[in-house]
């Protein structure tokens, strides 16, 4: 029985920008005939079979035909995970069907990458374990996660310095710290993506977003201009049934805002989970 592999955790925005996976050879199966994992390779070398993520439920739909199949969107501070659950994660499709959105939950699953054709890639999670958390439980997620994706990011800035390349590079980055799988990881990241220096800059200022998000949307000093007057005016509005977006924006300007202002400031709530948008025009704020 080949022993389960650890769950990854890792922002939405670096799982979706992950479109190389690497599968077993034959010669890769245990003495007692378990098959080795396959795993998903992300641009700064997370090596991804299974992962754990938290964030707001936004969205659920049942797309399935014959049989149920749930879709869920899952928003974190970087972007969203899409979850698959049908007949063979009953539980967890269960749990889809009758959640009331939004809500906080932690996924647990496998990393599912479908490509109908070259060049066309989509990257969705098979859960087998989904539960309702509270909003302090996500923020210590993306407290670790962001510790954790910094943490890979400064392994595979060594790897880039360093000039090495395969085996080489692998014992190097070991030498100096970093776990296997992630070593592993980086020299096939590398090889693959050909992540730069570039990457790795704009994956630091995603990940210093995702720590900003904390506690934003009521007073916090990083929020974008007018974005708690935006949030506040929103639950203001909203009788229960949503807010009209257009209306929003139009009594937003009668109250002194600037409408690129106001437009930037949602964006940045439905990013951050702090609203979600049930049908199109349509807002509601995350309770």
């Amino acid at each position: 029985m080949v022993e389960r592999e650890v769950a990854q955790r890792l922002f939405a925005r670096e799982f979706n920008d992950s479109k190389f996976s690497i599968h077993p050879e034959l010669y890769e199966v245990s003495h007692e005939g378990g098959h080795a994992p396959n795993f998903l390779v992300s641009p700064v070398g997370s090596k991804i079979n299974r992962l754990f993520v938290a964030g707001v439920v936004t969205e659920i739909d049942n797309i399935g035909t014959e049989h149920d199949l749930w879709r869920a969107r899952v928003v974190d501070p970087s972007g969203v995970f899409i979850i698959y659950a049908g007949q063979y994660q009953p539980e967890a499709a269960i749990f889809l069907s009758t959640l009331e959105i939004p809500e906080y939950v932690s996924v647990i699953g496998k990393a599912r990458i479908y490509e109908p054709e070259s060049g066309s890639v989509f990257i969705s999670i098979r859960p087998e374990d989904i539960n309702m958390i509270d909003a302090g439980t996500r923020d210590r997620w993306i407290v670790d996660t962001a510790e954790l994706t910094l943490d890979r990011v400064d392994a595979f800035s060594k790897a880039i310095a360093s000039d090495l390349t395969g085996t080489e590079l692998i014992g190097h980055l070991i030498r100096n710290n970093s776990p296997q799988g992630l070593a592993e990881g980086i020299t096939l990241a590398l090889d693959h993506y050909h992540t730069d220096e570039g990457y790795l800059h704009k994956l630091k200022g995603v990940v210093l977003d995702c720590v900003r998000s904390i506690g934003t949307g009521s007073g916090g000093k990083d929020a974008v201009p007018y974005e708690d007057h935006v949030l506040e005016l929103m639950k203001e509005m909203d009788m229960g049934k949503g807010i009209d977006y257009a209306e929003l924006v139009i009594i937003a300007k009668s109250r002194g805002m600037v409408e690129g202002v106001i437009v930037a400031a949602v964006r940045k709530l439905l990013a951050r989970g702090m609203c979600y948008e049930p049908k199109i025009g349509i807002l509601k704020v995350v309770s």
